[in-house]
């Protein structure tokens, strides 16, 4: 396996009384694509929010890229390379795909340049809509354009919060072969109910269960241990 690029230890949140997180350990190597399930308030939302700096954690340690991120903002962290996106789609609407691809090349110095702009929006099956209004777009597109706003930063790991949230069941394939693709060009780590992601992208597979973490291991191990059948699949359409 290749170097180890994320790591947390012991890594724990508290809400005032209520523990979201507690001692959650894992290690994400280069190449490795990342799965994280579990259901609904398991803490995965969470754990990424820790990680890409949008909340400080009560203890544990983490590692990103062989140095500790604990207390750096979110925009330190994505100028370290680790960048992410979110259950509810973020664009802004009232701007267009170019003017959206703008705004997140502030303060990111090793960002792509135009034609390396306009080529990933072309991979991404968007660039035929870069002059157009983001709040017109389906939400297939809309979320094709928060994943070129963060890769044209040129992330070395993305964390996606829920990607295919939403889409139709042909949105659902389009964006799976574009996140298979997307493996060839950086790391990934993603959040889904939908086990179809799973099962087709994920390396590795972590479940959370009320903030703690319930099992880990390969996708087919995973999909098949009783525990997470009983006490998560069981109650979701996988």
């Amino acid at each position: 396996m290749t170097n180890v690029l994320l790591e947390a230890r012991g890594v724990s949140k508290r809400f005032g009384g209520v523990v979201a997180l507690k001692g959650i350990d894992l290690v994400q190597h280069q190449g490795e694509t990342l799965g994280m399930i579990g259901p609904n308030g398991s803490g995965k939302t969470t754990f990424v929010n820790l990680i890409s700096g949008h909340l400080k954690g009560n203890s544990g340690s983490i590692r990103f890229d062989g140095r500790s991120i604990e207390g750096r903002n979110p925009y330190q962290i994505a100028q370290a390379g680790l960048t992410r996106t979110y259950q509810a789609v973020r664009v802004f609407g009232e701007l267009t795909v170019r003017e959206n691809v703008g705004t997140a090349l502030v303060d990111a110095p090793s960002a792509l340049g135009q034609d390396g702009v306009r080529e990933l929006a072309d991979w991404l099956r968007i660039g035929h809509r870069f002059d157009a209004r983001a709040g017109g777009l389906t939400l297939l597109e809309q979320r094709q354009v928060e994943l070129l706003m963060r890769l044209v930063q040129r992330p070395k790991l993305i964390m996606l919060d829920e990607p295919v949230g939403g889409l139709s069941s042909v949105e659902v394939r389009v964006m799976i072969a574009i996140l298979a693709e997307l493996k060839s060009r950086c790391t990934i780590f993603v959040i889904e109910h939908t086990m179809k992601v799973i099962r087709e992208l994920a390396d590795k597979v972590v479940v959370l269960l009320a903030g703690e973490k319930l099992a880990e291991g390969p996708p087919a191990d995973i999909l098949a241990d009783q525990r997470v059948i009983d006490r998560y699949l069981g109650n979701i359409d996988a």
